[in-house]
């Protein structure tokens, strides 16, 4: 009876999830731009008020980071933004989608793309490095409209309802989504007709991977992109965005990192993840509001001799 129980209470969460998802995604459609971020913006500075593991994660994760720098109050202000602000990226990240060029151009900026493009035009594919901070999921809609065939690959849902909402944002012209699983050889084959792909390589999850800073302390971080550029001489860039005012986001966009390549491949692999890693953190530490603190990024660590 138990295994009965827990069976039909974690189906009854995910039905709530579900509907809950399926409410907002419908909201995001229909509802006016400013009043939509305004009523989401609310709505996740609500849910940080009451107790929970991802809010008390969020807050023990600013102090780790900021504690010496801040106050009690500044901690509890940035971790309330945060939340709210995951809240209006969720919405944007599906109002967005459904811009064309010449509207995304009025609420987004971007860095020059003159060497980007110089490199996507070679027709080789390039790796461009992103991570879960500002409205991350705008990228795989902003540069396929300028012009840029892209894929992206990410995990699969722990429930079909939720990974088919996630992939109706994640799908559009020039943009291939895949599952993880879907494997190595696919993502080079995709690369070698020149395509764009975008990746995720701040948290920490069961992929390979190096220990590499962030943030000032050591973590786990997939290296698989990395070790695919080195292997195969792709160039790699690392994107970052932001929510610079409540209505507009901009874009950054690293020089093309150079990669060490030395005859240790394994030292250069977590020199050149390391790198990477600084680019990202650049931006979380100048938008702290805007990163997913309540990841426990920190988990693991290397076991010390």
């Amino acid at each position: 009876m138990k295994l009965i129980s827990r069976k039909n209470t974690r189906k009854l969460r995910h039905d709530l999830l579900y509907f809950a998802a399926k409410i907002g995604y419908w909201l995001a459609l229909k509802m006016p731009r400013r009043s939509g971020l305004f009523l989401f913006g609310i709505a996740g500075k609500l849910i940080f008020l009451f107790p929970g593991i991802d809010r008390k994660r969020t807050i023990e994760h600013l102090c780790f980071i900021y504690g010496n720098r801040w106050n009690k109050k500044q901690i509890i202000s940035t971790a309330s933004s945060v939340y709210g602000n995951i809240a209006k990226n969720l919405f944007d990240s599906i109002h967005l989608s459904q811009m064309d060029v010449s509207q995304l151009r009025t609420v987004v900026s971007c860095d020059p793309i003159d060497e980007l493009k110089e490199e996507y035009d070679r027709g080789k594919g390039i790796i461009t490095i992103t991570s879960h901070s500002g409205c991350f999921e705008m990228l795989l809609h902003y540069f396929p409209a300028i012009g840029f065939k892209c894929f992206a690959i990410g995990r699969k849902m722990f429930d079909q309802r939720l990974e088919d909402l996630v992939r109706q944002t994640r799908t559009g012209k020039d943009i291939i989504y895949l599952d993880r699983s879907e494997g190595t050889r696919k993502m080079i084959r995709l690369l070698g007709e020149g395509r764009f792909f975008g990746v995720l390589i701040d948290q920490d999850t069961s992929v390979e991977g190096v220990w590499a800073d962030f943030l000032g302390h050591s973590a786990f971080t997939p290296s698989g992109p990395i070790k695919l550029a080195m292997k195969f001489n792709i160039p790699v860039f690392v994107l970052t965005t932001a929510r610079i005012d409540e209505q507009r986001h901009h874009i950054f966009i690293s020089p093309k990192v150079e990669m060490a390549q030395t005859n240790d491949f394994e030292t250069d692999l977590q020199t050149n993840v390391t790198k990477v890693n600084s680019l990202i953190c650049r931006t979380i530490d100048r938008y702290p509001s805007q990163w997913v603190w309540m990841h426990r990024r920190w988990l693991h660590q290397p076991q010390k001799d």
